[in-house]
């Protein structure tokens, strides 16, 4: 838009701000003139101001979509993952790179004290067979 079409835009604000708080403006032969003389650019003005808007909200709508799908993916492999190991700690892992489980197995009860100190199996994966 030019600088022009910014101002008429601006000055339409202006004279619609106006003529709300003065009504009989409006009956004003000068301001019907001004308000036809502006409104093409005001509506220029006022629809990019608004896809701006809309092109924005769409950019969050979709961040709130894919880390919902990224959970729901963690979510549906942790479920199998405590079908597969149901002796396991499974936990979702869906801000990974690839949304992901941990499986932890408990280290047993024969294990030496050494395996006992380090912990048991942990495993991180996104995908199980």
């Amino acid at each position: 838009m030019t600088h022009q079409s910014i101002f008429n835009a601006l000055f339409y604000e202006l004279a619609m701000w106006a003529a709300r708080q003065r009504p009989s403006l409006r009956l004003q032969p000068w301001f019907v003139a001004l308000i036809s003389w502006c409104r093409p650019d005001w509506m220029t003005w006022k629809t990019e101001q608004t896809i701006k808007k809309v092109d924005e909200q769409a950019v969050v709508l979709v961040e709130q979509w894919e880390k919902e799908d990224r959970e729901v993916i963690a979510n549906k492999l942790a479920d199998k993952a405590q079908e597969l190991f149901p002796a396991a700690t499974i936990t979702p892992v869906p801000n990974a790179i690839v949304p992901s489980v941990m499986i932890v197995h408990e280290a047993p009860e024969s294990a030496s004290d050494d395996v006992k100190a380090l912990g048991g199996e942990l495993r991180i994966t996104w995908q199980l067979q």
